[in-house]
């Protein structure tokens, strides 16, 4: 049995080592025609064919192999706004074809991208947008409604029924698996305890997710009204009382311009362009012209010093940056450690001359967040410190920005949530009875084993780590006080855990103003001292390359190979369970800064 199971690993690893040697061959392949590429050459009267699907992620690697080989977007948010500046001042590009292909992005990265189409439009070049046989729901429509004219298929359908929002609970889960959780926190708002504690929301919570909502709808509807010279009111009767809408419904309503298939709108821009039906169409397309530098597309650049943008996206944990795979906190994670060190690297480089710190976080650990919070807070005493938040920069997200010259936001980031909570597991049962481990505890305090995770908290033990996390909220409180100009008790009073949208954020006085990324980049560019077009952008950190994210993924996989081979279905079973108990424990005993409930907005 010994040398059968020595066989087959050997045998095992001899094929991965196989298939190791086959990737790096492709990859030094791909690498070397990568380096060998030109700039695309851009036709005179060019098209530019904007074809947008799926996600749009704050950030990728422009590593030709990370994009080959690790599945990775090809373009990045600032990709695309870059892309349409570009070819708004590019006088080979006559016009552009928006082509949406059911994108999922979040909703302050489509404003961003909307508010990019809507600079373009001012070039008074035409902007087109079609969406073939894909159907439209809200989030394509908000692009395309920008433009000149918006066609779909005749038999396409429109989603245009408002919006709802689901959030995840975990209660049942963890009953199942003899899991008791329990929690304190400092805010009424503070519902990120909930998924874990309830099967629903609370009152407080879904006041709150109602009022998102509520906000979420009336900036589409505003933008889409204003954009297409239509009534709110008319809009929202539309939503109410006629949707979904087919595209015949969606043209008499005055949502779509035409009902055309693909080869009738390349006809629509021939006219628009002064060509003859018989004529081809001279595109660009977007993966070519994402290439093109701001020199050769007319821009002035320069390089008089560096803004530098320090990217602060995911999950705030102690240490280095990296992916989270656990099943309850599992994604991208924003460690303290890789923070501080690329805000130290734009603080000391004589090249930069400001910084933008662009954050997507919805919180984490709150000491965490607090040292990062402190990188902001030195560099902000040498150089100009702008801080332009995206999606989500809530929690401790906001946590780390308050040190900031000034706040940035999207009208549609999520932002606040100033509160604290801290959660506390009991797994004796689930070791009972799912594991069959019983324990005896011994201890030199009566406070020594209230960490254990294997018996419930005391009531003294439970008053000791409320005062500790009213201590943190209160430490929350006196920091946005002061670093925002505000009394403790006005913020307060906007505080208690509570989300706010952008906008509201601004009225709140939690930020001082309501733009892009782009907009930070301008504001911190003239605190500097520097001229549009005289400096360039630094991103830090640096994005993994794609042999260091290739060897990650290769150790998980062979880790998750061995796995499956050395283990039964039973055991797997088991230790499922217990990563779920472990990344809970893993945050028990520390005060977190986190968004409340896990929610998406659809």
């Amino acid at each position: 049995m010994r040398f059968l199971s020595t066989l087959i690993a050997s045998t095992l690893g001899t094929l991965i080592a196989v298939g190791v040697l086959f990737l790096l061959s492709m990859m030094f392949i791909v690498a070397l025609v990568a380096s060998t590429e030109t700039a695309p050459r851009v036709r005179s009267g060019s098209v530019l064919v904007m074809e947008l699907g799926g996600s749009i992620p704050e950030l990728t690697s422009d590593d030709p192999l990370t994009m080959a080989f690790m599945g990775q977007a090809r373009y990045d948010l600032r990709d695309l706004t870059r892309t349409l500046a570009r070819a708004a001042a590019d006088e080979r590009i006559e016009a552009v074809w928006l082509q949406l292909r059911g994108l999922q992005a979040s909703w302050a990265t489509l404003e961003e991208l909307r508010a990019a189409l809507l600079a373009f439009k001012d070039s008074g070049k035409p902007l087109i947008a079609s969406t073939g046989a894909f159907p439209i729901a809200e989030a394509d429509y908000f692009l395309a409604s920008t433009a000149d004219d918006v066609y779909a298929d005749p038999e396409g359908f429109v989603e245009f029924n408002g919006f709802f929002i689901t959030a995840e609970f975990y209660k049942d889960l963890l009953d199942r698996l003899d899991v008791r959780v329990e929690a304190v926190r400092a805010g009424e708002f503070k519902s990120a305890v909930e998924p874990f504690t309830r099967t629903d929301l609370s009152e407080a919570n879904r006041e709150q997710l109602r009022a998102l909502l509520e906000a979420q709808n009336r900036v589409f509807m505003q933008a889409v009204a204003e954009s297409r010279s239509m009534a709110v009111e008319d809009l929202m009767r539309l939503a109410e009382t006629a949707a979904p809408l087919t595209a015949e419904d969606a043209q008499q309503a005055g949502l779509i311009d035409g009902l055309l298939y693909h080869d009738e709108v390349e006809n629509v821009l021939k006219s628009r362009l002064g060509l003859e039906k018989e004529d081809t169409l001279p595109t660009t397309g977007l993966g070519a012209y994402v290439r093109v530098s701001d020199a050769d597309a007319g821009l002035p650049t320069g390089s008089d010093g560096d803004i530098a943008v320090v990217y602060a996206v995911g999950n705030i944990v102690p240490g280095k940056s990296g992916y989270d795979t656990s099943p309850l906190f599992g994604g991208m994670t924003l460690g303290s450690e890789t923070f501080r060190q690329a805000m130290q690297e734009a603080r000391t480089s004589e090249r930069v001359r400001a910084v933008v710190v662009r954050i997507n976080s919805p919180g984490g650990f709150a000491s965490a967040a607090d040292a990062m919070l402190r990188e902001v807070e030195l560099t902000a005493r040498e150089k100009p410190v702008i801080v332009s938040m995206g999606d989500v920069a809530a929690s401790g997200g906001y946590w780390m920005a308050m040190a900031a010259d000034t706040i940035v936001a999207n009208p549609l980031t999520l932002t606040g949530s100033i509160g604290v909570f801290s959660l506390f597991v009991d797994a004796g049962d689930f070791f009972a009875n799912k594991l069959g481990i019983t324990h005896e505890v011994l201890t030199t305090s009566p406070y020594a084993d209230m960490f254990s995770a294997i018996e419930p908290l005391s009531e003294a033990e439970r008053a000791l780590m409320q005062r500790s996390t009213d201590q943190t909220y209160r430490r929350f409180l006196e920091e946005v006080a002061e670093n925002r100009g505000m009394t403790v008790d006005a913020v307060d009073a906007v505080a208690q855990g509570r989300v706010w949208r952008g906008v509201q954020a601004q009225e709140a006085g939690l930020v001082d103003v309501l733009g892009t990324l782009e907009t930070a980049i301008r504001l911190a560019a003239e605190r500097a001292g520097l001229e549009e077009g005289t400096y360039r952008i630094r991103i830090l950190p640096r994005p993994k390359t794609v042999l260091e994210q290739f060897n990650e993924a290769l150790q998980a996989r062979i880790a998750s190979a061995w796995f499956q081979f050395r283990t039964t279905p039973a055991e797997r079973a088991v230790l499922e369970h217990a990563r779920v108990l472990r990344s809970l424990t893993e945050r028990q005993a520390s005060v977190q800064a986190w968004l409340p409930t896990s929610f998406t907005i659809r």
